[in-house]
């Protein structure tokens, strides 16, 4: 049941959004847009694999929504919806072929909304149930199936802390090492993550004008200040996918995961290939790093070695004894481009004030942090 909508911040645009359904273990968070991931939106739209068509009708603060799976089939998993006891129909036929040894589970995505959910621990159920069906939690648990448990202790859990300049191929090396490490089920913070799940898919692309797009970036970049904030609490393996080059910012990331197995992945890759995806970036964004920031960053690009706060340093690309000359030359060409410190304060302080008047996407800057290729390009 959708308990409530919750106010939006002023002068916000956005709706609130739920979608509901199915999805396997490994799904992403973002319920419908992948494989195996079935999902009946709010906005009276069945979802799966990224596909959006017209079903059912919409729904909202107060209704009741059931999510049902047939599973009597000889072929097909049959999974359908209600709304407020009203049947609505199949919206999903599942080969059982192709779903072979999967589990489908419930699956929930809200944004902006308050949401009760029944899974028949209540006396009543919310709204009348289709003759046939039963609660999952009427299930007998050895018929159920259980996705593996996390990291008992702290000690048992892992963080990455991705270090490379904007464009060197950080995200695609994050996205890489978790599809090929499922079992650790790393949970990737990182701008472009949350940018993607800040905005609401639907059947035509959603397009923004300059002035909502800086805005969802500031929202992206506070977000994912704050998740990195809260991370430590948690007993989950994660990656940080940001710039990281200054020394201070990671020392201070990787100190709060005390108990953590501290990783750091340094990325360099050989320059002309560097050169390469960025030019690829400026054209599939049409966005770039102004020079300023790129300079500011090499000059302080600090490579870091093992220590209290990390356990281990890995490269991604070139190893140590290419990447540590390389990074080498380009703070020693850095910091002769760059004009002398104060200087270099006072611009701070005026690009900041600029920022503050809403600059547009390319040129702003978040939280004292820099844009760069995954939207931040790292902390000071």
């Amino acid at each position: 049941q959708v308990s409530q909508n919750l106010p939006g911040k002023e002068g916000s645009s956005e709706v609130p959004l739920l979608r509901v359904g199915w999805s396997v273990d490994f799904s992403h968070s973002q319920l419908g847009e992948d494989e195996f991931s079935y999902g009946f939106d709010g906005r009276g739209l069945k979802v799966e694999n990224g596909k959006f068509e017209e079903f059912g009708e919409s729904f909202g603060e107060n209704d009741v929504i059931g999510c049902f799976a047939d599973f009597e089939g000889a072929e097909l998993v049959e999974l359908s919806f209600s709304k407020n006891g009203q049947e609505l129909g199949t919206a999903f036929r599942v080969p059982k072929e192709a779903l072979g040894e999967r589990a489908l589970l419930p699956h929930v995505l809200c944004k902006g909304c308050a949401v009760e959910l029944n899974f028949g621990q209540r006396p009543e159920p919310l709204a009348p149930v289709p003759d046939g069906f039963v609660f999952i939690h009427e299930i007998p648990a050895t018929e159920r199936v259980r996705t593996p448990t996390g990291p008992k202790s702290t000690e048992e859990c892992e963080v990455l802390l991705m270090v490379g300049l904007p464009g060197s191929g950080k995200t695609q090396w994050a996205q890489k090492h978790s599809q090929e490490n499922r079992d650790k089920r790393y949970n990737i913070l990182g701008t472009e993550r949350v940018l993607h799940q800040l905005r609401t898919r639907g059947p035509e692309p959603e397009e923004l004008d300059a002035k909502s797009r800086e805005l969802l970036t500031q929202q992206a970049a506070q977000c994912l200040s704050k998740l990195v904030q809260i991370a430590p609490r948690a007993r989950r393996n994660f990656i940080l996918d940001q710039c990281n080059v200054y020394n201070s910012g990671q020392r201070r990331k990787l100190s709060a995961f005390k108990g953590f197995s501290r990783k750091v992945v340094v990325i360099v890759p050989p320059e002309p290939d560097w050169e390469q995806r960025l030019e690829q970036r400026r054209q599939a964004e049409g966005d770039d790093v102004p020079e300023s920031v790129m300079l500011e960053m090499k000059a302080n690009y600090s490579i870091p070695e093992k220590s209290e706060y990390v356990d281990e340093v890995l490269f991604g690309e070139l190893g140590r004894d290419e990447a540590a000359p390389l990074v080498l030359r380009w703070k020693e060409e850095a910091r002769k481009q760059l004009p002398p410190s104060e200087k270099r304060g006072n611009r701070r302080n005026n690009r900041n004030k600029r920022n503050r008047q809403n600059r547009n996407r390319g040129q702003g800057y978040g939280q004292g942090q820099e844009r760069g290729e995954n939207g931040i390009h790292g902390e000071k």
